[in-house]
């Protein structure tokens, strides 16, 4: 990804510097394989030892950065598009999202509770469906601000765990008065984490959920979800199935090689309503 960051803004004709940071990653392996990309020009490779979090360091790299836009990327996704850059130099606007596509071989994938999950929401990451709602669909994997923008509006640096700092940020915006231009321009993911690892950040993101749920609300879906069903009394039922050995069967078959993607939801639902302050 970096490579091909740097080919096309070279090719651009761009003043321009690209910034990786690992944020305390805890494998020397890939630390290691990703150290070289500190010898292309242009490329500050930084290693921190601590984890800032997700929101801490998006806001810490906008401050190092040196230009007066900025491109946020996932570092997990690819780009194959070449004119994906100028795409985005094109578009004049504060803030714009470029969107994701789901790729990888779906054969090899046929097992992977990421993989299925993305796909099935992918008709939901085109530029048509985003615009439809552009701040509750802001997303932090592709995305170009303006340095300036981001002196304004900064992460919430509450949020130290996994998940929701992207909502939040959305949220931001919009009070902030800062339009979001969604476009097609998206990045490719390719490449999926195990089942146990998916569970495990999605429960991460669920207690996140949780403590933050008053600062989310209207901007969750699983949210509005739980209120219906508190208002027709289901949640204590829904809690009690959960506790129950239904719940470790759904995480069982979740967590496993051949996992029903369809009880996903479902399980995250459950697993919401268990949470207690």
């Amino acid at each position: 990804m970096v490579q091909e960051l740097h080919i096309q803004a070279v090719n651009c004709g761009i003043d321009f510097e690209i910034i990786v940071v690992e944020d305390g990653s805890t494998n020397p392996k890939y630390v290691d394989q990703n150290r070289p990309v500190a010898a292309i020009d242009h490329v500050r490779y930084i290693i921190h030892e601590e984890n800032m979090g997700r929101a801490i360091i998006r806001n810490w790299l906008a401050d190092k950065a040196e230009y007066d836009t900025l491109l946020f990327l996932d570092c997990d996704v690819d780009i194959l598009d070449p004119d994906y850059l100028k795409r985005y130099l094109d578009n004049k606007a504060s803030v714009v999202c470029g969107g994701l596509c789901i790729g990888g071989d779906a054969n090899k994938l046929r097992h992977s509770l990421r993989y299925h999950y993305e796909k099935t929401h992918e008709k939901e990451y085109t530029a048509k469906q985003r615009k439809r709602n552009p701040y509750k669909n802001f997303r932090t994997t592709n995305f170009l601000i303006e340095h300036k923008v981001m002196e304004g509006c900064r992460f919430d640096e509450r949020f130290r765990q996994y998940g929701y700092e992207d909502v939040i940020f959305g949220k931001t915006l919009k009070q902030n008065g800062i339009i979001i231009s969604h476009i097609e321009n998206p990045v490719y993911l390719t490449r999926f984490e195990s089942n146990t690892y998916f569970m495990i950040k999605t429960e991460e993101a669920l207690h996140t959920l949780y403590k933050f749920r008053k600062d989310i609300v209207p901007y969750s879906r699983l949210l509005q979800h739980v209120e219906v069903l508190k208002k027709i009394g289901l949640l204590p039922v829904l809690r009690l199935i959960y506790r129950s050995s239904i719940g470790y069967y759904l995480m069982r078959n979740l967590n496993g090689e051949r996992p029903v993607s369809q009880l996903y939801n479902l399980y995250k639902l459950m697993f919401f309503a268990s949470l207690k302050p």
